[in-house]
């Protein structure tokens, strides 16, 4: 029997961002039991040294044999639900929309690569982003929010992709002149021991690479940082964004640096900031003349919804009351007073203050959205589907509107209806596991069992949680009412698991 949160834990679980503190992070365990036996194993791309711009590295060669680029995209297939399996990704389908958007607006303007890229938002306070294999790019909320403006943050994406286009990470395991699937998970590891573990866990990370890496293979690393920020800046350009954004990020972490004594960002460990990579990102960035764009209304709105679900609510609510009495506040800062509002219960009001924002070509899609989920959670659930199903003739082929579309439909009693516009999101970017929990939901409430047992493992595959998702998909195969198309289906995504597991395990 499956179980469910009702309308409020629904969206408050997959559309609303908690705070939460390194102490309560569900992987903490994990990464103690496995991370001492990998320590000694782990390959960080870190440190940053000057070298000449027209004497690149040979990305071809070495770095093929050490990891073909067919065998790099199926790892990162592995890579991907390990990582959702080990760290709080966020699905929140706005804030994944965004970063999607964000990410491939950068890697479809002249990025030269076979690569699928992907790219996540981890919830985590900490400044940081990292790079996958495969084209896995992840940033944390925490770096979101530190950023002042889009071309900031898209300076850290544009970066982490050069890493990719540049196989930094085949390089590596060229150099070190081995591969394996222990390399491979180790590096995995590393990242989120040395990134993510913090404490002794994550200082000996730290410590045990620096020291296991020999000077040749730590020079050849150290060059990596300089020219992804080269290239990265290249991509910014190419995407018509502001390159000033590089400079610009690194004097604010700088900053935040100086002013946090004693916490040094995450970010840090693996791209260490100098007075030389700073000024050096200045003098590139002023070489390119033109008319770029610095930020976006979509950012402002981005970073004040991840402000509004990683802060504690009620502390929100106080600061915006009185700022509100003064009338020194923003559209962004009301949306975040209202969502902190409908957080705390408030949803009246939290309706209330999303009437005072100006609306505007930009912003009514998520001012819309945030009164329909305020809708849902305060129970008016056709007045919520009436507003998304006029917002789905606009937008038809959003993500975000079709979710909470279907999540109004479900407590409205239309499960099926809710059921067939989630199959519309089967082929639809970014792949988010929360469709998959609510599509088992719809299916539930339609009184179709066997397709409810399949979403669910859907989803738990999505995380990595093979033998789960194996249960769930007996489960389907055995329930009554099954069609045999349905069957057929189910049987296929069987032997796709059993695969799936295979590669994870034998990956040579």
């Amino acid at each position: 029997m499956n179980r469910y949160n009702d309308a409020n834990d629904l969206l408050l679980s997959q559309s609303y961002l908690y705070m939460y503190s390194n102490k309560s992070w569900p992987f903490r365990a994990r990464l103690k039991t496995i991370g001492h036996s990998l320590v000694s194993l782990i390959l960080i791309l870190s440190s940053s040294m000057s070298i000449a711009e027209d004497n690149l590295p040979d990305i071809g060669g070495a770095a093929n044999a050490a990891l073909s680029v067919s065998k790099e995209i199926e790892l990162g297939q592995i890579l991907i639900a390990e990582l959702r399996g080990q760290l709080p990704v966020s699905n929140d389908p706005e804030l994944s929309q965004y970063v999607h958007s964000l990410g491939t607006r950068i890697t479809s303007a002249g990025v030269n690569t076979n690569f699928p890229f992907t790219f996540l938002l981890v919830q985590n306070p900490d400044i940081n982003a990292f790079a996958l294999p495969g084209g896995i790019v992840a940033i944390n909320t925490g770096l979101l929010t530190l950023g002042q403006q889009e071309s900031e943050v898209a300076s850290v994406f544009a970066h982490e992709i050069a890493h990719i286009t540049q196989r930094h990470i085949a390089r590596n395991f060229a150099n070190a002149k081995s591969f394996s699937v222990i390399s491979a998970l180790t590096l995995l590891g590393s990242i989120l021991a040395a990134a993510y573990g913090g404490g002794e866990l994550g200082q000996a990370a730290i410590i045990t690479t620096q020291s296991g890496l020999q000077e040749r293979q730590l020079a050849y690393s150290r060059s990596f940082e300089q020219e992804a920020d080269r290239i990265g800046m290249q991509f910014l350009v190419s995407a018509n964004i502001d390159p000033q954004g590089m400079p610009l990020f690194f004097e604010r972490l700088n900053k935040h640096t100086q002013l946090n004594r004693g916490r040094i960002p995450e970010f840090l460990s693996s791209h260490p900031l100098t007075t030389n990579r700073i000024s050096e990102s200045k003098l590139r960035a002023n070489q390119y003349q033109g008319s770029f764009t610095s930020n976006t209304i979509h950012f402002d709105y981005a970073k004040a919804r991840t402000i509004a679900f990683t802060t504690k609510a009620s502390q929100l609510v106080d600061h915006f009351r009185k700022k509100s009495q003064s009338g020194d506040i923003t559209d962004t800062e009301i949306y975040i007073y209202a969502l902190a509002l409908s957080r705390t219960g408030k949803n009246q009001q939290g309706l209330q203050q999303l009437k005072l924002i100006t609306i505007n070509a930009d912003n009514e899609l998520t001012i819309k959205l945030a009164k329909a989920q305020i809708l849902t959670v305060d129970g008016q659930y056709a007045k919520a589907e009436d507003l998304l199903k006029r917002l789905e003739q606009i937008y038809p082929s959003n993500s975000s509107v079709i979710y909470y579309l279907a999540a109004a439909l479900i407590e409205n009693g239309k499960a099926q209806l809710a059921l067939q516009k989630l199959d519309q999101l089967d082929n639809i970017e970014p792949k988010n596991p929360a469709f998959d929990k609510l599509k088992a939901k719809a299916a539930s409430k339609a009184g179709q069992v066997w397709r409810s047992h399949e979403s669910l493992s859907d989803y738990y595959a999505a995380h990595g949680q093979y033998g789960t998702a194996m249960e769930q998909i007996q489960l389907a195969l055995r329930a009554p009412g099954i069609d045999a198309s349905s069957k057929a289906r189910v049987e296929a995504k069987k032997n796709q698991l059993r695969d799936a597991r295979k590669r994870r395990d034998n990956f040579k």
